[in-house]
């Protein structure tokens, strides 16, 4: 009780100050994955899990917190400021641009299409142009900011261009990665919803179509709009679009899929600490023979990625068997329509959440993500799927 009557002078308080929009966290104890996806259906924001301790967390505005009592919240807490030193659209430009001078034989920047605002939507790909190879360079994938809000994943794409070109003359694993593949990122695939996140809504997760937004995964024409994994409403932060495959976002990394043809693909999201693989539909799984490379795969990624308390490591399953059902997704479009060994990686932990303290968590969060990506990079050679 006593903890509500606090909570209700907070509110009062806030009411009577002139302030920007608020967002809090709260933790809820976990139920069934049904129980979960019922949250979502309620219009709730399910931001991520905890498996550790057992609880769900809601993003939730201000207005919205008269609703924690009923469903028993056992933290609440506002979101702290978001920290200048990560990236807007400009910068991250800015960043390729750079990178491509400083390494031009490592480095090729490129547009793969433009946003809904005219955007565009940059991709680089990392390999020494002029090593020798007797076939074509098997390729790899890697994506991040499908969702606006989660601008830790941009770090992590930035984090992988400056590992391979910086340490290319004086590492030979990067050396050999360097000279037999091409792997291509994609740090920003949403920059008109991060601009948003930037200017007026910290918690956007959409691309700006028409204002509303489109949930970019949940946009993919492979289950779309298959198994209430996503939403008709326009109003809704996991409407579907119009029609599968509307959004010039998911085009331009379709379009790059076809052309490239990966191995793997790799997607970067926040957070739960979790590797997802497909398919988001229940009960739908990877067929044999793909099946036992694949969850194996999967399950040794999830092995590398030591969580954020520095104990234990990720969680690896299917997103209707860790969360909720997802249609529409990314990686179910790699592996369903072009057979790419594709991942999903839930970085950061719930205390951290979309947007941790960039001078406390970046560091940390980036290095212990490099077991994922250099672990495929090292599969590059091993059987794939068929």
């Amino acid at each position: 009780m006593k903890q509500w009557l606090v909570l209700a002078a907070t509110l009062v308080l806030l009411g009577n100050q002139t302030h920007a929009k608020r967002f809090y966290y709260v933790d809820i104890p976990m139920g069934s994955h049904a129980d979960i996806a019922s949250l979502r259906m309620q219009g709730l924001d399910v931001a991520g899990i905890d498996l550790e301790r057992g609880i769900v967390s809601l993003v939730l505005e201000e207005k919205e917190l008269k609703r924690t009592r009923d469903l028993g919240a056992v933290a609440i807490r506002e979101l702290d400021r978001l920290d200048e030193e990560y990236k807007t659209p400009s910068e991250l430009e800015s960043i390729l641009i750079e990178a491509e001078k400083n390494y031009p034989n490592l480095v090729r920047r490129e547009s793969i299409g433009k946003s809904v605002e005219g955007r565009e939507i940059w991709a680089v790909a990392l390999t020494h142009k002029f090593s020798k190879s007797q076939e074509p360079k098997k390729t790899m994938l890697v994506d991040s900011m499908h969702h606006a809000r989660e601008v830790m994943t941009v770090e992590v794409a930035i984090d992988i261009i400056d590992y391979l070109t910086k340490n290319y003359e004086s590492d030979e694993k990067v050396k050999k990665w360097m000279d037999s593949y091409e792997i291509w990122v994609v740090p920003m695939l949403n920059p008109d919803g991060n601009d948003r996140v930037w200017n007026s809504d910290r918690m956007w997760r959409k691309n700006a179509q028409g204002g509303y937004g489109v949930d970019v995964n949940r946009n993919y024409p492979y289950s779309w709009a298959k198994c209430n994994g996503s939403s008709g409403s326009k109003f809704s932060d996991t409407y579907r679009g119009a029609s599968e495959g509307s959004e010039p976002e998911t085009q331009a990394l379709m379009s790059l899929v076809r052309r490239i043809q990966p191995k793997f693909n790799l997607s970067y999201h926040s957070y739960s600490e979790l590797v997802i693989y497909p398919f988001g539909c229940s009960p739908e799984k990877v067929p044999s023979p793909d099946a036992k490379i694949y969850l194996e795969t999967g399950k040794e990624l999830a092995r590398k990625l030591v969580r954020d308390s520095g104990s234990g490591s990720y969680k690896a399953g299917t997103s209707y068997e860790l969360l909720y059902n997802v249609d529409g997704g990314s990686i179910d479009w790699m592996y369903g329509k072009e057979k790419v060994m594709s991942f999903v990686v839930e970085l950061n932990g719930s205390g951290q959440g979309f947007q941790p303290n960039y001078k406390k968590w970046r560091d940390s969060t980036v290095e212990r993500q490099r077991a994922g990506w250099m672990y495929l990079l090292d599969q590059m050679g091993a059987p794939g799927i068929k």
